[in-house]
């Protein structure tokens, strides 16, 4: 694997460190809840000999800025319009992951965005997580569970197909909760503070912009069900699919050359071509 420059800076008194590997046209990846760009690592390495890839520790996760208190959707978002607008430039292919997609949407200057990549997320207004996610963010037992007992960053390399088998890789990501300000991140971005504001943003501009859109997606993924996916299609209909059976909702972790070969042919097909729907094995 080719090396990855860690860099931070300061946006708004918050520290964000970010990776960034290789040059040419700019393509900004953006991670979810509850990980960090480290999670792209394979992705930059595969990517780089092509594009100039930027990848972001969110404030509350990986190396950033992580506030005992946590920091919601638009909190987050308002960051990491900073960020773009310094480090990524004016114009760049954005993609989002998870919470990472609203977040990124509603961060991005419109007019920036070359190209829109959007991986196992959603941005539909009625969102709701699944029945069995509600001990998580319920009053007093999401403090409990998520917070003061880790469950969930115990329990995160369980979602991982990679890391149950692989004990360091799996000792990696447990390592993403430790900070109280990660998990009471977590659990805010999970209680959906701030939700309708950034979807409101989202949908806004992507439907006066129709920017050319890739939805690279990894099956299975037990929370956003396939549901989000059909609410996807319906929002943007003229967007690409790309399918990563087996990548579960971290594709970038374990799918990560399939997914890097979705993204890079979409990038390199550029404006103007529409292919059908496409499986990666």
């Amino acid at each position: 694997m080719k090396p990855q420059d860690v860099h931070e800076t300061v946006i708004d008194g918050a520290r964000i460190c970010w990776r960034e590997q290789g040059s040419g046209a700019c393509v900004v990846l953006v991670h979810g809840s509850p990980i960090s760009s480290w999670s792209f690592r394979v992705v930059l390495s595969e990517l780089s000999d092509r594009f100039r890839v930027v990848a972001p520790d969110l404030p509350g996760f990986g190396r950033s800025d992580k506030p005992n208190d946590g920091l919601s959707f638009p909190s987050i978002g308002a960051l990491l319009a900073g960020f773009l607008r310094e480090v990524a430039g004016d114009a760049y292919a954005l993609l989002g992951h998870d919470w990472g997609g609203p977040i990124a949407l509603a961060a991005a200057r419109p007019e920036a965005v070359t190209d829109l990549i959007l991986v196992n997320t959603t941005f539909r207004p009625d969102f709701a997580p699944p029945r069995y996610w509600l001990p998580f963010t319920a009053p007093y037992s999401g403090e409990a569970l998520v917070v003061s007992a880790d469950l969930f960053g115990r329990g995160l390399p369980l979602l991982l197909t990679a890391a149950r088998q692989d004990r360091e890789l799996a000792a990696e990501y447990r390592q993403s909760m430790v900070a109280r300000g990660a998990r009471r991140t977590m659990l805010r971005l999970e209680r959906q503070e701030g939700w309708a504001e950034v979807t409101a943003t989202a949908r806004a501009w992507i439907a006066e912009r129709r920017p050319r859109t890739l939805l690279l997606w990894g099956d299975p993924d037990p929370y956003f069900r396939s549901d989000e996916l059909t609410w996807l299609r319906k929002e943007i209909p003229w967007a690409e699919l790309c399918r990563l059976p087996g990548g579960g909702h971290f594709p970038q972790e374990d799918a990560p050359r399939a997914f890097a070969r979705g993204l890079r042919g979409f990038l390199l097909r550029g404006v103007g071509r529409v292919e059908p729907s496409r499986t990666l094995v």
